[in-house]
C-alpha cells in the first residue's frame, strides 16, 4: 500500500545526472535516496510497452520516426545515450517488462505516464495493467495521464488501479474531473500549486504532486504547503532539502 508523504519522485529517473528514462537514470535515482520514479509509455508496432517521453524517437536517437514504427527489437538496437554524453552511448530503450522486472529487487514506488494524449494506442491500458499485476506490484505504481480516457479505462480494467490525472493548468472543473474519475490525486504543474488547491485536494482525501521541481526555492515552497509528493529530475537535491526542511520543523518542536 502506497503511504504519501513529502515523497520524491525521479522524473524519467535522475535525469539531471544521466540519459533520461535509462537503466542509468532509474538505478541512479535509486541509489540517491529517491522513493519512486517517473517514466513515460508507449508502444511499439508490436505492442510492446517500451519508456520514452517523445512519441518520435528524434531527440534522443540518430534515427526519426515514430516510435508506434518500429518493432521493439529495431527499437532496441538505437542508442538512446549519446544525445546526452558520449559515455552513455551503450544506454537503450527499456521495455516496461525489463523495468518491472528490476522494479521488484528494489522499494520504490512507480508513477507510470501513459503517453495517450496525442496517439491513441489500442490496448495500452489493458496490456500495462497486465503486465504490472503479473510482476505483483499493483500496489506501488500509480498511473497518470493528460488523458482521462486512458484513466477512466484502467479503472474499469481493475477498480483498484490507482490513478492521478496529469495538467499543466487549472482553467477547468478539475475537482469535478477527478471525482469521476474516482481519482487517487492530481499532478499539477508546480507554477500553479497555491494553498487553496492543497487544502481543496486534501479535503477530498487526494494527493497533490507539483511537476518538475528543481529549484531549491520551489521545493522549499512545495515541502511549506504540505504537497504529498514531489516530482523531480534532482532527487539527490530534493531529498536533501527535504532532510533539511524536517529538521527545521523538529528545531521549532
Amino acid at each position: 500500500m502506497i503511504t504519501i508523504s513529502l515523497l520524491i519522485i525521479a522524473h524519467r529517473g535522475a535525469s539531471f545526472d544521466q540519459p533520461e528514462n535509462s537503466f542509468s537514470a532509474f538505478k541512479l535515482a535509486n541509489q540517491l535516496g529517491a522513493d519512486g520514479i517517473e517514466t513515460d509509455v508507449h508502444l511499439t508496432k508490436d505492442n510492446i510497452p517500451v519508456l520514452i517521453h517523445d512519441e518520435t524517437i528524434d531527440r534522443v536517437t540518430s534515427n526519426n520516426g515514430y516510435v508506434h514504427q518500429y518493432t521493439y527489437k529495431d527499437l532496441k538496437k538505437l542508442d538512446i545515450g549519446s544525445w546526452f554524453d558520449p559515455r552513455y552511448h551503450g544506454e537503450r530503450i527499456l521495455s516496461l517488462n525489463e523495468l518491472l522486472e528490476w522494479m521488484t529487487t528494489t522499494n520504490l514506488l512507480l508513477n507510470l505516464e501513459l503517453k495517450t494524449n496525442k496517439i491513441a494506442y489500442e490496448g495500452i491500458e489493458k496490456i500495462v495493467s497486465q503486465q504490472i499485476d503479473q510482476f505483483n506490484l499493483s500496489d506501488r505504481v500509480i498511473f497518470s495521464s493528460f488523458n482521462k480516457a486512458s484513466l477512466e479505462m484502467l479503472k474499469a480494467i481493475n477498480k483498484n488501479n490507482k490513478v492521478a490525472l496529469l495538467t499543466s493548468h487549472l482553467n477547468r472543473p478539475i475537482m469535478k474531473e477527478l471525482t469521476e474519475l474516482k481519482a487517487n490525486g492530481l499532478h499539477l504543474k508546480y507554477r500553479h500549486i497555491n494553498r487553496r488547491i492543497v487544502k481543496t485536494l486534501h479535503d477530498n482525501h487526494l494527493y497533490i504532486a507539483p511537476y518538475t521541481v528543481n529549484h531549491p526555492n520551489h521545493l522549499r515552497r512545495c515541502f511549506q504547503l504540505n504537497c504529498d509528493m514531489i516530482i523531480t529530475d534532482r532527487p539527490d537535491l530534493a531529498v536533501k532539502k527535504r532532510a533539511l526542511y524536517l529538521q527545521s520543523l523538529e528545531a521549532y518542536k
